[in-house]
């Protein structure tokens, strides 16, 4: 079971302790300490502390972008895509529904190996008889917002047990979101509504690589957001090129899940009272 609230800071920390430590990454680490500590000071309810949040965001990713740029991290080290994983901790650590429950550990937010659904997998009739043989399928999320759940499942005498994480938030963070990346996340949202068909199932994008005729209406995604208000274009990974992360994109994600965590997600009684049953 993987959790992991800071999954930025951890890869800066596994990069010093590998002793790679040079004076651009003391720095970077220096940075990141600042970034941090503000953006977990900082209250997303109040807009003025938000707007603060996403340009402190946008200062500290310039600088990381900056240096994968220049190549002094690679692509594969993950050290600019996993910023927007931490942001997203210190963007929704603040919604009112949620704030309590998460200082108590009753919900867990950060990168998780999601559960999506389970089945039944005996090797023969003896198996079959003897014990329960689950088999669960688990779906790595870059940030969810779940609750741990402890199985125990039994047959015959026979015993087995399992922790599975069950996310009612997800969310993919992406650089860009071109189609080959979509129809892999449309996969995936399937699976994980399969298993949890209250989930919410959210893009993370900076960038749109997507082609003006792609049709998003009947998609199991609930929604995409292009954080800088842009195409990705010829120059591709140029910082100078890029806009800013956009605060307002940032303020509808905030409170797109912070209206999702507040609404009622099930009851057929109020759905035959207001007369629609599947979207009430």
């Amino acid at each position: 079971m993987r959790r992991n609230y800071i999954p930025h800071g951890t890869l800066i920390e596994r990069k010093i302790s590998n002793g790679k430590l040079d004076g651009i990454l003391l720095d970077l680490s220096q940075k990141y300490k600042l970034w941090a500590e503000l953006s977990g000071a900082l209250n997303s309810e109040n807009n003025d502390e938000l707007e603060k949040k996403v340009r402190a965001l946008n200062e500290y990713k310039n600088f990381v972008d900056e240096l994968t740029y220049n190549k002094y991290f690679i692509m594969q080290d993950k050290m600019s895509s996993s910023i927007m994983e931490e942001f997203l901790f210190y963007l929704f650590k603040d919604i009112p529904s949620i704030k309590s429950s998460i200082s108590e550990g009753l919900i867990y937010m950060g990168s998780a190996n999601a559960y999506t659904d389970l089945s039944f997998a005996p090797k023969n009739l003896k198996d079959f008889l003897t014990r329960p043989n689950v088999f669960i399928n688990y779906k790595n999320q870059d940030f969810t917002i779940s609750k741990l759940i402890k199985c125990t499942f039994e047959c015959n005498g026979g015993q087995e047990y399992r922790e599975i994480i069950v996310p009612t938030v997800a969310v993919e963070c992406k650089t860009f979101i071109p189609s080959t990346m979509l129809g892999q996340s449309i996969y995936e949202a399937q699976l994980l509504k399969q298993g949890n068909p209250y989930s919410l199932y959210i893009i993370v994008a900076e960038q749109n690589a997507l082609s003006d005729d792609v049709n998003l209406k009947n998609i199991p995604i609930d929604e995409i957001f292009i954080l800088r208000k842009q195409k990705r274009n010829s120059m591709k990974n140029k910082v100078s090129d890029k806009k800013p992360i956009d605060y307002q994109v940032i303020k509808e994600l905030y409170d797109f899940v912070k209206d999702y965590l507040n609404k009622e997600w099930f009851n057929n009684q109020r759905a035959t009272e207001k007369g629609r049953l599947i979207k009430f």
